[in-house]
């Protein structure tokens, strides 16, 4: 038996290798009684709340900056205001299991519930793309014209990231275990493994198993190998929702995993979110950041329809995406407003399977010229922008949504060409 090694980095998730298992060990010999009046053997020191060398990137924006520049534009393009009228998260809790969330900047005050650390390493988040992933899902809204897909949701933080590469996947299993723990509604993995570790699978089943939907990165590509990747896990596992990633234009992202079965699609490129130093960032591109837009509307959809299993949320997730069905696309771009008013809802609700593992690489990091890109115009005009660009590809469907995509192809474009940073 073999175990994977799974990564959280800036953006989504480094390079991943396979070593013998490690939790294979034979039974130790059973110890002998202490004797009455022997000292007791010295506690391990606690682990401390974060490591010395503990230096997340800093944001890059503040919170003036945004007031000035608008809402971010996959703010716009989902059409958030719209789908807050109807549902917001409220009383809805999703664990991001991760590299910990630090929840310093005023968004995220009061939205992080008590976690856990299974990597024992401190708490705080020492790389930043776990407070990144829950400033998507839940910033509150009021401070700036930015907000979290379900700003009323509640994060658990789940840590078992405590470095940028090589972590034993068997911790992501025990953070997915810590979320059922904790009692969360939605689980978002916003992590890639190069292999099928049964730990992983087995904590996965439960977790569907006990009416908790998660979803999960579907990875991203590594340029340098000329190779697709093969299957990302736990994306790949069957009734998890899985997700590639678009840019501003509309297409799947030349970074975006195609050979994991992809559910939807979502913006993973330019995102702006919130940064453990209180600021805020544009983070780094990637499937990771794809990933908690639909997780905060698994939240707005279990808030609406609180009976819906963890299957149905999937479907109605499925159901209500538009966009094309080809390759990397899955049922398309999620629609938040359709997913939580449509009635009869049909969809494939259905996952790929397992298969043999790729090495894969982050993706790179974003241009400095991003700061801007990444936010909208105040009063609308990069709504405007985005229904005529790429050549009419992008089309306005319905009353219901501001903005709808119509055909959607994987980009051929040199500029999104990913690198290991």
């Amino acid at each position: 038996m073999r175990w994977t090694a799974v990564a959280v980095v800036a953006g989504c998730l480094a390079p991943l290798y396979a070593a013998p298992v490690a939790h294979a060990a034979p039974p130790a010999a059973p110890k002998a009684p202490r004797a009455l009046g022997a000292p007791l053997a010295p506690l391990a020191p606690r682990a401390p709340l974060a490591p010395q060398n503990c230096q997340p990137p800093a944001g890059n924006m503040t919170a003036q900056q945004i007031v000035q520049n608008g809402q971010p534009w996959a703010q716009q393009i989902l059409n958030f205001g719209a789908a807050h009228e109807r549902a917001t998260g409220r009383g809805v809790k999703v664990a991001v299991v991760d590299s910990g969330v630090t929840p310093a900047n005023p968004q995220l005050a009061g939205q992080v519930l008590k976690g856990e650390d299974v990597s024992r390493s401190g708490a705080a988040d020492c790389i930043g793309h776990g407070t990144w992933v829950a400033g998507i899902i839940a910033a509150k809204r009021g401070v700036t014209p930015f907000t979290g897909v379900a700003p009323d949701a509640k994060i658990i933080p789940i840590k078992f990231a405590a470095q940028a590469q090589n972590v034993d996947s068997g911790l992501a299993a025990k953070g997915i275990d810590a979320a059922v723990r904790l009692g969360a509604d939605v689980i978002n993995v916003s992590t890639q493994s190069l292999g099928d570790d049964p730990r992983l699978r087995q904590s996965v089943e439960n977790a569907l198993a006990k009416g908790i939907v998660v979803v999960a990165a579907a990875g991203n590509i590594d340029p340098k190998n000329g190779k697709p990747p093969g299957l990302m896990y736990p994306s790949a596992y069957k009734g998890v929702i899985s997700v590639g990633a678009v840019g501003q234009d509309g297409q799947v992202s030349t970074f975006s995993n195609q050979q994991t079965p992809v559910s939807v699609i979502a913006p993973g490129k330019d995102i702006l979110t919130t940064s453990p130093d209180g600021n805020y960032a544009v983070a780094e591109q990637g499937t990771s950041f794809a990933t908690p837009f639909v997780a905060g509307l698994a939240a707005l959809i279990l808030e609406a329809h609180p009976n819906l299993t963890a299957a149905q949320v999937k479907q109605r997730i499925e159901g209500t995406a538009e966009g094309s069905k080809g390759a990397g696309s899955g049922a398309g771009m999620i629609n938040p407003v359709e997913a939580i008013t449509a009635v009869n809802v049909q969809g494939p609700g259905q996952q790929g399977g397992a298969g043999s593992p790729v090495r894969i690489a982050m993706a790179d990091r974003p241009d400095p010229t991003t700061e801007k890109v990444a936010l909208g115009i105040a009063g609308g005009a990069l709504g405007a922008a985005v229904l005529v660009v790429a050549g009419g590809m992008l089309i306005p469907r319905g009353r219901k949504r501001g903005w709808r995509p119509g055909y959607v192809q994987p980009s051929r474009r040199g500029p999104d060409e990913p690198s290991e940073a």
